[in-house]
């Protein structure tokens, strides 16, 4: 099976021992695109608060900083678990982690496990099983020996994997219902009913439910830091925006047919370029007589396209609503759609015309802008919002 194209999403809840903030438990992620490799680290401090959020950082963070190196993950994980400092009085490394290293060109998925609870892996609702090798180490400063686990799976389309810390496990500890805690085994359980329940239950959701559970069966005062990783291995979502005439009539045609083909969401921004398409296909442009959004003209309608706008205007309203995405409020309109599409996106495809016009000094300007405004755009999805941009110049 072809995996290469698949994408990885992942989310991460947390709860605070006592409700009270720093959380010792951390997690990172990171995408190595030269190796094809996506990496997830999630790292438990023991105890709770400041000295075990530091712990747990520093211990995802160098890991981190060395999964890109070439020597292989178990290698690094013994490293990881050397630098360590180690507890004087219990002999044991002052953080736990778990980490999935996911290789989009083979297909595999690779764990390591250092006293974390064990990752749940589910395939059509159903737990995988996952063969475990263990892996003695002798720590050079204590001299005890200290174990972790390696295991395996070919990933598929739909797989979920979940995280956790023993937060979760454990919560419940003590209580007439779960005297030893919750336990991997009704984690199991519980994450099973949800996913046969809603088999396209999102990441968020699903990290949100074992989390609200986790908290619940402490009275929702958690006893220690409770950690939630959800992981959906699914086809990308795709989203196809153009704008801008292209520089080279002829190359209307392939644009059409690239627009006609697209496998996702596509969006027109530029009054020319959609009248350019419409009259390609030979299907009509129509206006709509109203606008949603008083600042901004109203959208056309074109079969087979989700969305054609104004250029200029509408696409500086989204650049400046992804800019100021926390203190902007919902509204209504073509840039709130724009903006409501490309977050929904995983991959963002972006289509820039580079017609030079021979109109108006006016016409030119807006047409450099316009692209300067795109660029914007891409740059700010990415950086701000990890999606991946490819931009394309016709």
């Amino acid at each position: 099976m072809n995996t290469s194209g698949l994408f990885v999403e992942t989310v991460c809840k947390q709860a605070c021992c006592g409700n009270e903030a720093p959380c010792g438990d951390s997690f990172l992620q990171r995408q190595f695109p030269a190796h094809g490799h996506t990496v997830l680290v999630l790292s438990d401090g023991m105890g709770h608060g400041v000295k075990a959020h530091l712990l747990s950082t520093l211990t995802a963070s160098i890991f981190m900083g060395m999964a890109g190196a070439p020597q292989s993950i178990e290698e690094t994980a013994r490293t990881v678990m050397q630098t360590l400092p180690v507890c004087s009085i219990r002999k044991i490394s002052y953080s736990t982690f778990t980490i999935v290293d996911i290789d989009h060109r083979s297909g595999i998925v690779r764990l390591i496990e250092y006293d974390n609870p064990q990752a749940f892996v589910f395939r059509g609702g159903e737990p995988l099983e996952i063969g475990r090798k263990a892996h003695p180490y002798s720590h050079p400063q204590t001299g005890r020996t200290q174990t972790f686990h390696t295991g395996s799976f070919a990933m598929r389309r739909g797989d979920r994997i979940v995280l956790t810390t023993d937060g979760v496990t454990q919560s419940g500890l003590g209580t007439d219902r779960y005297p030893f805690g919750w336990g991997r085994d009704n984690v199991a359980a519980y994450l099973g009913e949800l996913l046969r329940g809603d088999p396209s239950v999102s990441p968020s959701a699903l990290a949100g439910r074992i989390l609200d559970r986790a908290v619940g069966n402490d009275a929702d005062i958690p006893k220690d830091d409770i950690s939630c990783v959800a992981v959906h291995i699914r086809e990308p979502r795709k989203t196809l925006l153009c704008s801008c005439p292209p520089s080279l009539t002829s190359d209307i045609a392939s644009l059409a047919e690239r627009i006609r083909t697209f496998d996702g969401r596509k969006i027109i921004c530029g009054h020319l370029l959609a009248e350019q398409i419409a009259g390609y296909w030979k299907t009509g442009l129509r206006r709509q007589l109203t606008s949603t959004d008083p600042e901004l003209p109203p959208q056309w309608e074109i079969d087979g396209v989700d969305l054609t706008t104004e250029g200029l205007l509408t696409l500086s309203k989204v650049l400046e609503i992804l800019e100021n995405y926390a203190e902007m409020p919902t509204g209504r309109g073509p840039a709130y759609h724009i903006c409501e599409i490309l977050l929904s996106s995983d991959r963002i495809e972006l289509v820039v015309g580079m017609r030079k016009s021979n109109t108006a000094a006016a016409d030119k300007e807006t047409l450099i802008l316009r692209r300067k405004v795109l660029g914007a755009i891409a740059r700010t999805l990415e950086t701000r919002f990890a999606k991946q941009v490819v931009a394309t110049y016709l």
